[in-house]
């Protein structure tokens, strides 16, 4: 980024660990430079775990540099106390994390000179200059620094208190050993998916039998599905075998007859273009990647200057981005996408084009634009570079493409006063499903497990269904019940996580909680993969394929946990509506970290009131210590292993 930005600004060479020339001096951080102290390094008593010790407030808060990357530190401490250099341009991310990288750098060197705020969301040359042009004084975004600050301590309190206080109260009586860490984020985080466990482990399948019929009419055969209205509610079920064979009997060989059939046109309107989680979704359903792989990908390719700033939480346009939009059809005609040319082809029969308003929102616009291809053309990309460019590239495009149209049919058939339903879907327009084709499940050949399979039938018809009109008859040709079982709800693959996350707070009762928490949820944007991968590294969480599974630590520590604030959505719905406050100077960060300390005392004080949980799992036969639970990838099924002997039991079917 810093060659991007030296290079624009018509420096040259470039070095190691800064870029001179012409008055001007480029240096960089190399993400974090500085961190908080840990406790120890305010009060080598702090070093202990122990209740007396807690809770632990430092004033004022001290910070160092990394130890990794202090070279680095010192270059860019050194530049900005230097005698010549009379002001100073903070370019780092725009938004609140760069905001804070910037101030703890900034304040750690002891620097008072003059600030410029650069603030833009693309590395190509053109947006450097133009960001250069418009620059603000750093005073311009106190509110913002100060908000920052304020999230990264409150941060720190949570963290290093909840999780010595947890840690010392499993540890209580020699129970436990290891670190039991918790924080804001990443126990929510870990409290979705212990949840959704504990929902699998909770369920009992029911077996249930629905009812096919095959009827044959002159234009062609179709198949229905018997359904009964009673009153507001539908059935499509029967509770034994009996009673479908039963209804079959009574049906075999007698004429039906067409009740209705009706025919509706829906319109799909083009898919709003990407922000970095919609991406990581995407990525992960189609690719099977990684929060965290999607966002390195995504990383490079901004630094290679082909995307957007890919940290966004936006999925919309600026006014002033449309307006650059037609320069960024125009690379991806010159790039490497050769297979997107005849949509392109397309586009230029009808120069100039215009992006739809629904894609283009100032409102909607915080800190970065939705993620869209830049004016430099795609050349040499490969593998998995590739693959997450085009996705970018053809969201963007489809945007220009008109809806998808598709012709739905709905056919009820009555036999004895009986009823079936058969749905059919014809794609009349491809529009810019064309552009951009929706992600499609492989269709499994074979499914072992009844509820699988049953949660794999597709009752709706892709194409055709015959020509018929109502009050014709039909020949019922064959009846058949088919057994089908409850399915519990499905185990979260990443992507599942990260919409979780996303949304996490619409349940909230508080409409301002809910409203601050509407473009955030749990974590950002550029948090979220990491957090992922936090959890996994505390052993809280484990990746199996593609599906993210609780570990029994991280169950007994949601289970076990009694400060619900700490495993609720709620506190960050709390937090960011008085950072945003504080962000347009309407709350003061004194108030704001006050209170922070109040309600890090009282989880102190809870969690040492309460008694350590009892050990989870049966006793294993062989040495009687507890056995962990192991979930099994398959939905419902489970089994017992003992850490200490390694002995495994047989699988437990919920």
């Amino acid at each position: 980024m810093g060659r991007a930005l030296a290079e624009a600004l018509g420096l040259p060479g470039r070095g190691r660990s800064l870029i001179e020339g012409n008055g001007l001096v480029v240096t960089w951080c190399v993400g974090h430079l500085v961190e908080a102290l840990n406790p120890e390094g305010y009060d080598p008593a702090w070093k202990a775990w122990r209740w007396d010790r807690l809770p632990i407030f430092p004033e004022p808060f001290r910070y160092a540099a990394i130890p990794q990357t202090k070279e680095q530190f010192d270059v860019v401490a050194r530049l900005l106390n230097r005698a010549d250099i009379t002001e100073v341009v903070n370019a780092t991310d725009a938004g609140r994390e760069g905001e804070l990288i910037f101030d703890l750098v900034y304040r750690l060197a002891d620097c008072h000179k003059p600030v410029l705020r650069f603030w833009t969301s693309s590395l190509t040359p053109e947006a450097i200059q133009a960001a250069y042009g418009q620059m603000k004084p750093g005073a311009a975004y106190e509110g913002l620094r100060e908000a920052a600050r304020s999230r990264q301590e409150a941060d720190w309190l949570v963290g290093i208190n909840a999780t010595r206080a947890q840690t010392l109260r499993m540890r209580r009586a020699g129970a436990e050993d290891g670190v039991w860490s918790v924080g804001r984020v990443q126990t929510p985080t870990l409290a979705l998916l212990v949840r959704r466990e504990l929902e699998i482990r909770d369920f009992r399948p029911q077996s249930f039998w629905t009812l096919r019929a095959r009827f044959a009419h002159p234009n062609g055969n179709y198949e229905g599905r018997w359904f009964k209205e009673l009153g507001d509610q539908v059935t499509e079920r029967f509770a034994t075998e009996a009673e479908a064979l039963e209804l079959a009997a009574k049906l075999k060989d007698k004429p039906g007859k067409i009740r209705s059939a009706t025919g509706r046109t829906e319109k799909k309107k083009p898919e709003l273009l990407y922000d970095l989680t919609a991406l990581q979704k995407e990525a992960n359903k189609r690719f099977g990647f990684t929060a965290e792989g999607t966002l390195g990908l995504a990383q490079t390719l901004y630094e290679k200057q082909l995307i957007s700033y890919p940290r966004t939480n936006s999925r919309h346009l600026t006014e002033a981005d449309a307006l650059k939009a037609p320069g960024w059809i125009k690379a991806l005609a010159q790039g490497q996408l050769t297979e997107l040319q005849p949509f392109l082809d397309e586009l230029r029969k009808r120069w100039p084009v215009k992006l739809d308003k629904r894609f283009v929102n100032d409102k909607e616009v915080e800190d970065h634009a939705a993620l869209v291809p830049t004016e430099k053309p795609a050349r040499g990309l490969a593998g998995d570079e590739l693959r997450i460019y085009e996705l970018i590239a053809r969201r963007f495009l489809g945007a220009y493409f008109p809806d998808r149209v598709e012709a739905k049919t709905t056919i009820i058939t009555e036999v004895e006063a009986e009823t079936f339903k058969t749905n059919g879907t014809v794609v009349k327009e491809e529009g810019w499903s064309a552009v951009d084709p929706p992600h499609r499940r492989k269709k499994v050949e074979k499914v072992t497990d009844p509820a699988e399979a049953e949660e794999e039938a597709d009752d709706e018809v892709e194409g055709g269904l015959p020509a018929v009109k109502k009050g014709e008859a039909v020949e019922t040709a064959s009846l058949h019940p088919k057994e089908g079982k409850t399915t519990p709800p499905k185990r979260m693959s990443e992507g599942d996580l990260l919409s979780a996350m996303q949304g996490a707070g619409k349940e909230l009762d508080d409409e301002a909680l809910r409203g601050a928490m509407r473009d955030c949820g749990l974590g950002t944007p550029a948090t979220r993969a990491n957090m992922i991968e936090t959890l996994i590294k505390r052993a809280y969480i484990e990746r199996k394929r593609n599906i993210l599974l609780p570990t029994d630590k991280g169950i007994r520590l949601i289970q076990g946990l009694p400060a619900e604030a700490l495993r609720s959505a709620e506190l960050t719905g709390s937090w960011e509506a008085r950072l945003e406050r504080m962000r347009r100077g309407e709350e003061s960060r004194g108030t704001f970290m006050a209170d922070i300390r109040g309600f890090v005392s009282g989880v102190v004080a809870e969690l040492q009131d309460a008694p350590a949980p009892q050990a989870h799992g049966i006793p294993c036969p062989t040495c009687t210590k507890p056995m962990r639970i192991i979930p099994s990838t398959r939905r419902g099924e489970f089994f017992h292993r003992c850490s200490e002997c390694n002995l495994t039991q047989a699988v437990v079917k919920a």
